[in-house]
Parts: C-alpha cells; structure tokens; sequence
C-alpha cells in the first residue's frame, strides 16, 4: 500500500471481500459508525476497491468542483455501472462532458420546463385519479410507475403502456447491478440480470433512432438524435442510445427515492403533510410552472428529504494525478468518495441532523448555507444533476396532486427501514393508507 493512504485511518475488513457486506446490508449505519470511529475521511475497502471515503463540506467543494481537473468521474462509476449505463453524461469527462452536457441543456431551459409541466399533468391526473380512497397502497410502486410515464412521455415523447413493466424492470436490474458483490455474468445473479436489462434498453432505443432523426418531434430522444455541432457532427447512434437510457433512469429513479422518502416522513408528521395540504389546496392541485417559487413548504420538505436520504449517497471519482484533498496527499490512480450522506449528517453543520426537521431551510435557519457544499444531493460542479430542476418540479406537480385529494395514514406502530444502495428504497415497499383529504 502506498504510504500516502497507510497514514489515513479505517478499516479494510475482510479479505477479498473487505467491508462489501456492511455497505450493502446497512451503509448508512456503516458510514456514520466508521465516521464515528476514524473521523469523517477514512479509508475502506468496498465492491473490492480501496477506497478513500470523505465526509466533509470542504471536500466535497474540493473533488467536486475539481478545479485541477484530477478527479475522474468517468473512471470513478465505472468500476460500478459502466457496463450498465456506459458512457451516460456522469460517465464522460472534461472537454467530452461539456460538449455532450451542451448539447443537452436545452432540454432543461425555462421554456422546456414549463412545457414539461403541462405535459406531465393528464398523467399524474390519470395515475391519482385512479386511486381509491382507504386503499393500503404501496406508495413507492406507485411513485414509480408515474415517474416513469412521466418521463418517458417528456424525454422520449412516447407513452409506455403495456411496456412501462419490461421496461421499468429492465432499470431496476441494472440499477441493482452496478452494486451486486458478484461482479460477474453467472446464472441466477444480479449481475447477469443487469446486462440482460441493458441489451432490453439498448435494443428498444436503437430500433428508434432512425426514426427520430428524421421526425418533427420536440422531445429529447428526438433532439439528440437530431443534434449536430458546428462542423456538422452527430451525436452516434450509440451515444443517443447511452444518452437516453441513463437519463431516462436518473428521471424517474431518483425523484421516485425522494418521493418515498417525503411520503414516509410526511405520513409521520400530520402538521407538516397539513402544510403541503395548504399550499396544494391553494393551487387547487394543479401545480403550474409559474406556482415554481412559491410553494415554500413542500420545498422545504423536499430539500429535507433529500438532505437524509440522497439519491446519490456516495459519489466516486478516481485520480488520475497526484493531488491532496482535504490535508491528505494522494496518489494518481486512488478511488476516492464523496459522501453526500456524511456531509448532510455533519452536526457542524446541520442541527439535530438525524431528524425530519424541514424547517432547517427556511430563512430564519439557513442551515444549507452554511457551507457552499454543505448541501450536495444533486452532485455539483460540472457534473451538477442536470435534471434537478426538473426533479423539483416533478415531485411538486405530484405531491399537489395527491395530497390535495388524499391524506397519507401509517398504521399504528408501523415501520420503515431505507436501504440506502444503490439508491434509496424501503425495503419492501412503502404501504400507506389513502383516505379522503
């Protein structure tokens, strides 16, 4: 081992297998616990890498904004879901990833926007309205389904139908993969599954490609097979098909872990889900892009959920220089993490951290401002999310609707455990009970 990382603490684990097992049984326990135990940078030994993990404000800003351009994400994901989502806008880097992110943005302007939320409405109103009153419904099932409708209808410009559950099982398994402690296609396991998925996603976007490029259409999938540079230069028809495949998961996986999340915490704080009622019931439940700005609790409620479960807790990169991060040197070629789920559980920075407390945003506390990097669930940046303001507001035109129409009820007694990787979920779902608002 080289000395640069002998002088950092932890604790490798086991052989081979290091401490693989912890961070896929409970890695939300095994962070803080290691943080506990050798501070908040440690070195590890995960899905068999040596690993050095960060945990603090003043690295995040450093790996992520990376102004020495050192640290590679491109290198630092695939190790984990390069075979799974190749060569998607978080697995290029640099010169590549401005150029492709470019050409992308326009799908995320003002105007883009605000059409996606008018596109998205009849389908969070045909989803909602479907719903019976007194139902014990698995809320995570459901956020599912409609994000991905919703985002199939916005970025692909098609409404999935009969194939939402091939397709939405064919994300699910690839997901699962870039995490399975088998890294290796044998029967019956994660991984064989995750590349099977791939193969199902690639082959349903290439067989649409040629279509989209000569096709009138506004979506995304349509824009990028379309898009050329200044020479003249096209995307591939591999890099539409890598493109649209990693957003369209990234769309409907990510905002469907915070919806879960906010329904979970929501259904055990009626004062709060009371507020988001209020401000769903002045819209009517027909949330707006121009209602963007003003519904301050649901907001905050989802900052808050975000802050306890990111939808991306551990954020890799691996050196390709020597450099030092945070006091420590480094060798060119270490994989290194940032841990969004350590920086939002500082108690330097964040009160009471491990508490539902969604008020820590408001103005009075301001808690995300006390660290330009002290709130980090979107990444940041050149590799910043650039769907989270559509995440916003996706999980706002839902919430509106759903909580306008349905009070979200627990059982007595009733627990939720999240499992933190590779995105957070509860485990076994998240059934909650509709009754009438």
């Amino acid at each position: 081992m080289d000395p640069r990382l002998a002088r950092i603490p932890g604790d490798e684990g086991l052989p081979i297998l290091g401490q693989t097992h912890r961070l896929l049984g409970d890695a939300e326990r095994w962070a803080l616990e290691a943080r506990d135990r050798f501070g908040p940078v440690y070195r590890t030994n995960v899905l068999f890498r040596r690993t050095i993990v960060f945990g603090t404000a003043d690295a995040a800003r450093t790996v992520l904004l990376d102004r020495e351009r050192v640290c590679s994400s491109t290198l630092g994901w695939d190790p984990y879901i390069g075979r799974f989502f190749a060569r998607g806008l978080m697995l290029r880097d640099f010169d590549e990833h401005r150029l492709h992110r470019g050409v992308m943005r326009a799908a995320f302007r003002q105007d883009a926007l605000a059409a996606d939320v008018e596109a998205m409405r009849p389908i969070i109103d045909r989803h909602v309205e479907a719903l019976e009153p007194g139902d014990r419904l698995d809320l995570y099932a459901f956020f599912k389904r409609l994000t991905l409708d919703i985002a199939a209808l916005v970025f692909v410009g098609a409404r999935l139908g009969p194939e939402a559950d091939r397709l939405n099982r064919a994300f699910v398994d690839a997901v699962a993969a870039g995490v399975a402690p088998i890294r290796a296609p044998l029967p019956f396991t994660a991984y064989r599954r995750g590349l099977k998925g791939r193969r199902l996603l690639e082959t349903w976007f290439a067989e649409r490609v040629a279509e989209r490029r000569t096709s009138g259409a506004t979506d995304l999938f349509t824009r990028l097979s379309r898009a050329s540079d200044d020479d003249g230069a096209r995307f591939s028809d591999r890099d539409v098909v890598d493109h649209m495949i990693f957003l369209l998961m990234a769309a409907h996986d990510t905002t469907t872990s915070t919806l879960a999340s906010m329904a979970w915490y929501l259904s055990q704080d009626a004062a709060w889900q009371d507020r988001i009622r209020s401000e769903a019931a002045a819209l009517e439940g027909r949330f707006g892009f121009d209602d963007r700005d003003d519904l301050e609790a649901t907001e905050h409620a989802f900052r808050e959920a975000m802050r306890l479960h990111p939808p991306v807790p551990f954020i890799p990169r691996r050196l390709v220089a020597d450099t030092e991060i945070g006091g420590h040197p480094l060798p060119a070629d270490t994989q290194i993490v940032v841990s969004s789920l350590l920086v939002h559980r500082d108690p330097d920075l964040w009160s009471d951290p491990h508490r539902f407390d969604p008020v820590r945003f408001g103005d009075d506390r301001a808690e995300h401002t006390a660290h330009s990097h002290a709130f980090v669930p979107f990444s940041g940046g050149a590799h910043t999310c650039i769907g989270m303001h559509f995440a916003g507001l996706m999980t706002k035109a839902i919430l509106a609707r759903l909580l306008h129409r349905y009070r979200l009820v627990a059982e007595p007694g009733q627990q939720v455990s999240i499992a933190t990787m590779p995105i957070p979920k509860p485990r076994g779902g998240l059934p909650l009970r509709l009754q009438p608002a």
